[in-house]
């Protein structure tokens, strides 16, 4: 290896630190904080407490902003994930407009979040519409996550070989049974990631829902509003297991779509022998 090489690899091991530990050492020093037997979010070190957290997980008002963030990242999941299949399933045929179509799937990537978030909220107000949970916040983190749903289906779409479906369809099978037998098994772990993808940006979204939420919380809003108000190490451990149970999603969604990889080869390997 030479001198040059050498160089090279030391600054980017050092570039690379350095990204890391800004990523990073935000997220230790509140997970450290959380344990601090402290009145306040800061240092010295007092002591090891578990206090916050059970005052966390005891915390009524926190623990609705959590199921309101669950059963919206849910919905939200869902809905996206469906649009991206059939935004996805259309785009394997030839239709009027495809390059507009997908341009104005694709242009709420390109406009900053708050702009789409004061602009909706404009309209719901001018139209005298009642913005909560279910109408103003659903149909915004939609148009927030349905482009993500579409890129990664669409993908998983376009490498099957539409004349698989050609063949069951010509043997006899309606296009349906077509789809539910041959198509969705091999697009599922596209359909599960984007479910898991979607549910995570709806979960921990904050400003879109700021503007959108009317008088209701999400749990990113519920932080917010403590800290504005009562800032204490309550707040991070609300912050840490908020990010746990999203760390848990992304591991379980990962776990299941790697047994099924797995079962798939299995099945594969046995059918060949």
């Amino acid at each position: 290896m030479t001198a040059q090489q050498n160089l090279t690899r030391i600054v980017f091991t050092i570039v690379a630190a350095v990204v890391l530990s800004f990523l990073y050492v935000p997220v230790l020093t509140l997970i450290i904080l959380s344990f601090n037997d402290s009145v306040g979010i800061s240092l010295p070190w007092v002591g090891f407490t578990l206090r916050w957290y059970g005052e966390a997980l005891a915390n009524f008002g926190a623990f609705n902003a959590f199921v309101n963030s669950v059963k919206l990242g849910i919905c939200v999941g869902i809905i996206s994930t469906l649009i991206g299949l059939l935004t996805a399933l259309a785009f394997r045929r030839a239709i009027a407009g495809k390059s507009l179509v997908l341009a104005s799937l694709l242009i709420p990537l390109l406009i900053p979040g708050i702009v789409l978030a004061v602009a909706q909220a404009v309209l719901w107000n001018v139209a005298g519409w009642t913005m909560n949970l279910w109408t103003s916040t659903l149909i915004g983190h939609l148009i927030y996550t349905s482009p993500f749903a579409f890129l990664t289906i669409f993908p998983r779409v376009h490498r099957f070989d539409p004349n698989i479906e050609a063949a069951a369809m010509d043997l006899g099978a309606l296009p349906l049974v077509a789809f539910w037998t041959i198509v969705l098994p091999q697009i599922a772990p596209g359909l599960v990631a984007s479910f898991l993808f979607c549910f995570t940006l709806s979960f921990d979204e904050f400003v879109r829902t700021l503007f959108l939420i009317g008088s209701q919380n999400t749990l990113p809003i519920y932080l917010w509003s403590i800290i504005l108000n009562n800032p204490s190490p309550q707040t991070s451990a609300i912050a840490i297991l908020s990010m746990t149970f999203s760390l848990v999603m992304v591991a379980t969604g990962s776990m299941l779509l790697r047994q099924r990889r797995l079962i798939g080869h299995s099945s594969i390997t046995e059918a060949e022998s």
